[in-house]
């Protein structure tokens, strides 16, 4: 967070390490940060981040889905939409998740069937609103060329919604919706969104254990130990989430 501000801070460096992928010496800093962590706290497992890959210990049973810094391109400019996602996988399944909105001082814990913590205390959120008119809908694309694709056929059911917003990120807007500012958001990748994700696992786990539906755009539920791809993530409030993809298929 000392970084956060460039205009108030060092500058940062950045450079892209592919087209339209950004990154900043803050995103390795944050990595570097987080493995040195675990391992002086004798985390076993290996580390499977968004910016290294890193083996603790022989236990290939245990392994930690990180994501340092999700939101690089408003971080770089000085906006919030920004978090960071840290998971545990036992043997394929989620086991520990804790995603993280630095910049609104909001952490969100939780434990396979053990509910959420909020910054350490029980957390159980005001359900948003029902009625697709009246809800802002978070929508994340993960190119600009999808983007272009998208708007030509792919997203009509927009028309159904009161407003949506693009955060550049998808802890950000995922942490919204756990935190019931929300009520759901939409994920679409450039290739096809791999169940098990350093972008998505934290999220999806807290969402999860709070009772919000995590699903392709058909309405399946998306079983995270599978190797099966979704193009596009739902995770939703049931109520809105129903109204949504009923919209996206119509």
């Amino acid at each position: 967070m000392a970084r956060f501000r460039p205009d108030n801070s060092v500058p940062l460096d950045t450079f892209f390490k592919a087209p339209n992928e950004l990154i900043t010496d803050a995103d390795l800093a944050s990595d570097k940060a987080i493995t040195e962590a675990l391992r002086a706290a004798g985390a076993p497992g290996r580390v499977d981040s968004k910016e290294s890959e890193t083996v603790l210990s022989d236990d290939d049973s245990l392994v930690w889905m990180i994501d340092p810094l999700c939101g690089t391109v408003p971080f770089s400019t000085g906006l919030d939409n920004l978090g960071v996602n840290t998971a545990v996988r036992h043997h394929g399944n989620l086991i520990v998740a804790e995603l993280v909105l630095p910049s609104l001082g909001e952490r969100l814990s939780a434990v396979t069937g053990r509910g959420v913590l909020r910054n350490g205390e029980p957390f159980n959120p005001t359900i948003p609103g029902a009625k697709l008119s009246e809800s802002t809908i978070g929508l994340e694309i993960g190119s600009q060329d999808l983007w272009h694709r998208l708007l030509q056929n792919g997203l009509e059911w927009i028309l159904s919604i009161g407003n949506i917003n693009a955060f550049r990120s998808g802890a950000y807007p995922i942490g919204q919706a756990c935190l019931g500012r929300m009520p759901a958001v939409v994920l679409y990748s450039g290739s096809p969104v791999r169940p098990s994700s350093v972008h998505l696992d934290a999220g999806v786990m807290v969402a999860e254990e709070l009772g919000l539906l995590v699903t392709d755009a058909k309405g399946a539920i998306i079983d995270g130990s599978s190797n099966d791809a979704p193009s596009a993530v739902i995770i939703g409030w049931p109520e809105v989430h129903a109204g949504l993809i009923e919209a996206m298929n119509a």
